[in-house]
């Protein structure tokens, strides 16, 4: 420290350079480096804080940054504490601490450290008190030591008050009571023995020998050991005497020339074992009673599990005749096939200490075939040995063939109810389900295990993904729960999935043999389909006085148009047949299709087909795969007819090289899309176009724009007509 002191930077401490520190000073600092003792001074009207080796380890993690600095800075964490005591010594009062409990943060954590130190004033050139000088000395480890010492001193103390056997020392060659523990005193009755005599204390003693056997261990030095002594002791103040059974030792205690000083005695009160083994002789003949009246077969195996005994009652139910001749078999013989396996597991397993059970079939020794439910135990010995094993086998022949019974009985019912076609769930008493068939755990998406002991409304009616459910007082099966006769009803359940379906129900009590009602059995079936196809027939219904309607209408519009525009009856007749035949066509493609759709490729392939020649190839088809709605398919139909009529009129048709080019296209995959089509005819007679509009062409251009929502155009061009057809196509 030394060396530190002479290399440190004192520019920041209130000390100063040391070359200017006074002539005191240097010389407390000179004994305080030569000194072995931790330590210290603290000086200036700062406390400026100088320390030497020894003292540097009770500073822990501070060393050597405090070297220097104030007092109260160095030791902040405890300077609430010993800032009295500087304070006094500043006063000029020396004191002197020891053991004092100081708690700091010298390693970075709170910790129990305990000093012993003296504060000493330093006086420094002026007489006047300038300091403190400090010897300490840390008794942390001391004070520790010794609280243990006390600590282990109590446990052996409340260990030997507490101990379950008596315990006592007597002192001297009176042999006078210096300690006594509990057992002792409840065993004399809890008298003031310390400080007396045994001849004092318990006089009830004399003429009892016990006198005699402690003079003999004194004046021998030898130990005495009493096993089952009968004493005859009062156990209360003024009581009777009461006789006790004890076992003990005297045990003689000597000082370093072997002189006999004392006896420890130590024992047991033994009285209620000896009690209880006397009241177990007399009860072992009872017990054998017990053994031979059990109709448990009770067998006793030596370790090698060999047959030492069997109860009467096991002999009859095992159909022993004579146990001589059985008597030293290997019990384990008795067992055949995989059985003879677990009574071999069976032994082990007793003779590691544990217990085993098993089951299994093995007849009697006269060969009847029997079942039993068997324990084997160990008989373990006095040090925890195993000495013997018992074997306790029951007959539950009767009770295994009810079970089989039950077995093929629930088997015969499983099979039932697993293949009907309708679902079925069994609810308990609590309306809890306890079974469902395969077709209710297809129905529901849960499996038995998933539902067994939930009310079915739980289960039925969970909460659906969206955030839906079904309330609870729509629920007609639970409202059936009740009633104590059949149910029937239709009801909405809920799939695991979330998804709802309907379903018809029928909902029976199940009674007992008093009429009381123990549960119910519900049948269920699902109805989606039924439902389904009744919705269907009401839809097809209504469509179809839907279409009758619009196609009354479409053929009056037909016939009056026709009619009023043809020339003689003859044309009337081929116009309103052509247009009619189209209509008919267009009716039987959306038949074929229930009305839901129709393919655009076969309206134009049925509307063309009346006008395509064998071996001709005048009509050129083109454009993707398309389904229309019904009112679309019809309008086109019409309209394609009317074209084609006018063609063979008028147009490309009317002659032997005349073409009619169709062409659709549909833009994108937008709802809706948009189809574009167009009929264009070229190589026919040279075109002109008409002074008046005809039945056809407004046909065509007002009826068909209007039936498709879309844009109609027709134009009579030189080379040909051209009907261009705009119309969106709503998905379905």
């Amino acid at each position: 420290m030394g060396v530190r002191m002479r290399t440190h930077d004192w520019s920041a401490s209130p000390l100063g350079d040391p070359q200017i520190w006074p002539q005191p000073l240097r010389t407390l600092v000179r004994v305080m480096l030569n000194a072995q003792q931790p330590m210290f001074i603290a000086w200036g009207p700062e406390l400026a804080f100088l320390y030497n080796d020894a003292y540097a380890p009770l500073f822990g993690t501070k060393h050597p940054d405090a070297l220097g600095y104030p007092f109260a800075e160095v030791w902040s964490d405890i300077w609430s504490q010993i800032k009295p005591l500087a304070d006094d010594t500043l006063a000029g009062k020396p004191s002197w601490h020891e053991d004092l409990l100081i708690p700091m943060q010298r390693h970075g954590f709170l910790e129990e450290a305990y000093f012993s130190f003296s504060y000493t004033p330093a006086w420094g050139e002026d007489d006047r008190i300038a300091g403190i000088f400090g010897a300490v000395a840390e008794a942390t480890d001391k004070v520790l030591a010794e609280r243990r010492n006390i600590a282990e001193r109590q446990l052996l103390q409340q260990m030997f008050q507490q101990a379950p056997g008596i315990m006592v020392m007597l002192r001297g060659r009176d042999h006078v009571f210096e300690l006594i523990n509990d057992a002792y005193l409840q065993l004399v009755g809890h008298r003031d023995l310390v400080g007396k005599t045994v001849r004092e204390a318990l006089p009830e003693l004399e003429g009892q020998g016990l006198f005699e056997l402690l003079e003999n261990v004194h004046e021998t030095g030898d130990s005495f050991v009493g096993r089952g002594v009968p004493v005859r002791v009062q156990r209360e103040p003024c009581g009777p005497l009461e006789e006790r059974f004890v076992d003990f030792i005297y045990q003689p205690i000597k000082n370093a020339d072997g002189q006999v000083t004392g006896i420890f005695v130590e024992g047991y009160d033994v009285t209620d074992a000896k009690h209880s083994v006397e009241a177990l002789r007399a009860s072992e003949e009872f017990n054998r009673r017990i053994l031979d009246s059990s109709s448990d077969c009770i067998k006793v195996l030596d370790t090698d599990a060999r047959l030492q005994f069997m109860s009467q009652g096991g002999m009859h139910v095992m159909e022993v005749d004579d146990f001589g001749a059985i008597q030293g078999c290997d019990w384990r013989t008795f067992w055949s096939g995989p059985e003879h396996e677990k009574a071999r597991q069976a032994v082990e397993t007793a003779l590691a200490g544990g217990t085993a059970r098993f089951q299994g079939p093995t007849p009697t020794v006269k060969g009847t075939p029997r079942w039993w439910d068997v324990a084997v135990t160990p008989i373990k010995g006095a040090d925890g040995t195993v000495e013997k094993l018992l074997s306790v086998s029951r007959d539950i022949t009767a009770t295994k063939q009810s079970e089989e019974a039950l077995r093929q009985s629930q088997r015969r019912l499983n099979a039932v109810l697993n293949n009907a076609s309708v679902s079925i769930f069994l609810m308990d008493d609590r309306q809890h389900c306890v079974y469902m068939n395969a077709a209710a755990e297809k129905l529901t998406g849960y499996t038995l295990a998933e539902v067994t002991g939930r009310p079915l409304h739980d289960v039925i009616h969970h909460t659906h993904p969206d955030g839906s459910h079904f309330p609870l007082e729509e629920c007609p099966i639970d409202r059936a729960f009740p009633e104590e006769h059949q149910v029937q009803g239709e009801e909405v359940f809920v799939h695991k999935s979330g998804s709802f379906y309907p379903v018809a129900f029928t909902a029976s009590p199940i009674q007992d043999e008093s009429g009381r009602t123990i549960g119910t059995i519900i049948e269920v079936r699902d109805i989606s389909a039924e439902k389904k196809a009744q919705e269907h027939q009401r839809l097809l219904i209504n469509e179809l006085n839907h279409r009758v309607k619009n196609t009354l209408a479409t053929v009056q519009s037909i016939t009056s148009q026709t009619l009023r525009n043809a020339a003689t009856a003859q044309d009337a007749k081929r116009a309103l047949e052509g247009r009619l035949l189209a209509l008919s066509r267009t009716h039987d493609v959306l038949t074929r299709e229930n009305w839901e759709s129709a393919e655009l490729r076969e309206i134009v392939e049925q509307a063309i087909e009346p006008y395509q020649g064998q071996g001709e190839d005048r009509f050129h088809l083109e454009g993707p795969w398309l389904r229309l709605p019904p009112r679309m398919a019809l309008a086109l139909a019409m309209a394609l007819q009317e074209l084609a009529t006018n063609a063979v009129k008028y147009g490309a048709l009317s002659n032997a090289t005349g073409t009619v080019r169709i062409i659709w296209e549909v833009d994108g995959p937008h709802n809706p899309s948009r189809l574009r089509l167009q009929w264009e005819e070229t190589g026919g007679p040279v075109v002109a176009a008409p002074s008046r509009r005809g039945f056809g062409t407004r046909l065509i251009e007002r009826s068909l724009a209007q039936d498709l929502d879309g844009r109609v155009q027709i134009e009579f061009a030189p080379s040909g007509v051209v009907c261009m057809v705009d119309a969106p196509v709503h998905k379905f």
